[in-house]
């Protein structure tokens, strides 16, 4: 078994964790927000990246009168988004009539000119809910292309619209503060250095707490290195991964762990009142549950993944189709073991040190023999591989990390050593 010890170089996701994070792109900004996980996760990190964006989470520390007035601006943002929802739909069903993004910037700046109320709120942040709008509309129509289960747009509560964003125009930083424009300054606390030159601010209430995520680009990615050590990284249930050298890394099971917490207080807010403060506070302490499981369950992948990057020049691992998977009966432990998760966090780190790291179509390396290349089927419960054709005995996932490693090492073209 393999004990992790927490690193202080750990970096995390975009937009979602307490730390830094990494994003790429190959030509221009543009194209880096619109370059999707999902692709990026497809393609690996097969070639040196022109361009890295790092994100840095930020936990503010407004005083009252500030958490007020972006209570305020948060309600203000979800009435436009419905507003301009409602134009949108009600302008195709009468009149059969698209309305677009620059039609409806355009009307938004005419609703300045009429109403002060509007005009007291930074026109660059009530852009957010109209690009957001626009995005959701082309996802619709992108579905519907794919027949896929389209999904219309639907309106917000409150509740529900807890965010914004701010381009790099309109915020800059001052040592510990960040200001935005028309809102003023923002102390606020972070565990990362800084660094790289501001693109985007995206601000988001997280129950009582507010934090920050702060976009930054710091250049080109490091130049690949020579391969010289090389893994391969079969994953799994019992084990969350096995590594060719026949490591396992186990599977802690976080949901698990916390399911008595969970069951605790998702009794407790069945048992309120709907629209009571009393429903409010039980909601906080459920939201609190599931943050500290997602918290504790990104922290040990980010102590595996560094771990592999900084021991590795190559990291092979298997690419699943974990939305297929989710559809089964073990669809709870596939999604609290986040095995994407994981292969994401190698990608970006493995990008950023310079290092390779490389998805496998996962079909057969559970049944090829590792030592002569001669199918072998096995069932599921079948934890032993055994090849009557060369006398192979070792663990089945094993074996498969094994296979996964040769596979690796043919698409970057080397042939390392472990």
């Amino acid at each position: 078994m393999l004990w992790f010890l927490c690193a202080n170089t750990h970096s995390t996701r975009l937009l979602t964790c307490w730390g830094e994070t990494f994003f790429a792109y190959t030509r221009s900004i543009d194209r880096a927000l619109e370059l999707s996980r999902s692709e990026f996760l497809r393609t690996g990190c097969s070639a040196r990246l022109e361009t890295m964006l790092r994100s840095f989470q930020l936990r503010l520390c407004p005083t009252h009168r500030q958490r007020s007035v972006l209570t305020v601006l948060l309600a203000h943002l979800c009435g436009l988004y419905n507003d301009c929802l409602w134009q949108r739909r009600d302008a195709w069903k009468v009149a059969r009539k698209h309305i677009h993004y620059f039609d409806q910037q355009a009307e938004l700046t005419q609703l300045r000119r009429q109403d002060e109320e509007s005009r007291s709120f930074p026109v660059a942040i009530q852009r957010d809910p109209l690009r957001r709008l626009e995005r959701a509309f082309q996802g619709f129509f992108r579905r519907i292309r794919h027949r896929q289960q389209p999904g219309y747009p639907r309106f917000r509560s409150e509740q529900r619209y807890d965010s914004f964003e701010v381009d790099g125009g309109n915020f800059r930083l001052e040592g510990t503060t960040v200001v935005i424009v028309k809102l003023g300054g923002f102390r606020f606390k972070t565990r990362c250095r800084i660094r790289g030159t501001p693109k985007v601010l995206h601000v988001k209430r997280c129950g009582k707490h507010w934090r920050a995520v702060l976009v930054c680009d710091i250049g080109a990615a490091a130049e690949k290195v020579m391969v010289v050590r090389a893994v391969g990284l079969d994953l799994g249930l019992s084990a969350l991964a096995t590594l060719s050298d026949g490591t396992t890394i186990r599977n802690p099971r976080w949901t698990e762990q916390m399911e008595k917490q969970l069951g605790a207080a998702n009794r407790a807010l069945a048992r309120k009142q709907r629209g009571s403060r009393n429903r409010a506070k039980a909601g906080e302490r459920l939201r609190r549950v599931h943050q500290r499981i997602q918290g504790r369950r990104r922290s040990y992948l980010h102590q595996i993944s560094a771990f592999l990057v900084s021991r590795y020049d190559l990291v092979a691992f298997e690419q699943l189709n974990i939305r297929g998977l989710a559809r089964t009966r073990l669809a709870k432990s596939i999604l609290d073991a986040a095995w994407r998760e994981l292969t994401w966090q190698i990608i970006y780190k493995a990008e950023e040190a310079g290092k390779w790291a490389v998805g496998v179509n996962a079909r057969g390396t559970t049944q090829m023999c590792s030592a002569c290349g001669q199918k072998v089927a096995k069932q599921l419960h079948e934890r032993q591989h055994q090849c009557p054709h060369c006398g192979l005995t070792l663990g089945r996932d094993h074996n498969a990390a094994l296979n996964i490693l040769r596979l690796g090492e043919s698409l970057v073209g080397v042939s390392a050593k472990c």
